[in-house]
């Protein structure tokens, strides 16, 4: 039977943050859900400012899923 490897969390979270900030970079230069009948959309943050704060965002939630995913790979290798 072989040995099944225990994940490291550091490469987990730091994979999810990179690909949450840019999945949250994409959304905000993208501008697919812009709603621009608010009021709030008059007094719009700058397209860098948007990037940079949907960007981190993103990564802060990505690396949240990441270490649960990498947790539930611990708990199953442990198991194993």
């Amino acid at each position: 039977m072989s040995r099944v490897r225990r994940p490291r969390f550091l490469p987990f979270i730091l994979t999810g943050a990179v690909l949450g900030f840019a999945v949250g970079g994409w959304v905000a230069s993208s501008g697919r859900w812009e709603d621009t009948s608010t009021a709030l959309a008059q007094q719009a943050y700058s397209p860098t400012a948007a990037v940079g704060y949907l960007g981190l965002l993103g990564a802060a939630l990505f690396a949240l899923v990441a270490a649960l995913v990498a947790l539930a790979l611990d708990g199953w290798s442990r198991r194993s």
